[in-house]
């Protein structure tokens, strides 16, 4: 008798959607006009992946018998983030963030409501999109392409520190078909132009229907 276990397709898509940027790393505020922020960090993702077990026996009459089940098992996925954002104007921004060796997006926010380094609440709304990422599992192949659009909320207190959240969707194309995700993420900011980040996430898939939990900690040089 043998087993073997291997990936599925949905498996290995279930994987890609534990390895999304579902991290922010960022406060709610643009960078200044004509400004850089570089930072790194690190980020860990936790998911349920779907296993396939495929168990063979030979029979009283020496047929061979063939059983397959599948099972659903937590994972974790750690990468390491690094991120440049830059300002277009005082309240536009682009960056780009890749987390390795998992994917990369890029996309930018606008201040709508609030004063960088001010008391106060803030609102920058976002638009992010990843690099084309293509998976081959057995004979199957697949390309992921998501959208993301999140909305930057967050309170300073003062110059040293701020609490955030980003309510995020993402949209996922995956070949003929479109998958969704919705969460946010929590995080605080301490520090002015040294930022140390520290924050956590929960989003639903309905690609895989699964729960994914997102954790983050990094630090911004401006």
């Amino acid at each position: 008798m043998g087993t073997r276990k291997g990936l599925t397709l949905i498996a290995a898509l279930a994987l890609l959607d534990g390895c999304a940027n579902y991290s922010t790393l960022q406060t709610p505020e643009t960078v200044p006009e004509r400004a850089a922020e570089i930072g790194f960090g690190g980020t860990y993702n936790n998911y349920t992946l779907e296993i396939e077990t495929t168990s063979t026996s030979t029979a009283p009459d020496g047929t061979t018998v063939t059983d397959t089940s599948t099972s659903r098992e937590d994972f974790g996925v750690p990468a390491l983030a690094l991120w440049l954002r830059y300002g277009i104007t005082d309240r536009l921004e682009i960056h780009g963030l890749t987390w390795l060796p998992l994917g990369t997006t890029v996309g930018g926010k606008y201040m709508l409501v609030g004063e960088r380094d001010q008391p106060g609440f803030i609102f920058s709304p976002g638009l992010d999109l990843s690099v084309p990422l293509e998976i081959s599992v057995n004979d199957d192949s697949t390309i992921l392409f998501d959208l993301y659009t999140p909305m930057h909320l967050g309170y300073r207190a003062n110059e040293s520190f701020a609490v955030y959240l980003t309510p995020k969707y993402v949209l996922r194309f995956v070949d003929d078909n479109v998958g969704h995700s919705v969460g946010g993420t929590l995080g605080v900011a301490i520090g002015d132009e040294t930022t140390f980040l520290i924050e956590g996430g929960v989003y639903q898939d309905t690609l895989v229907d699964d729960q994914i939990i997102n954790g983050a900690i990094g630090i911004g040089f401006e």
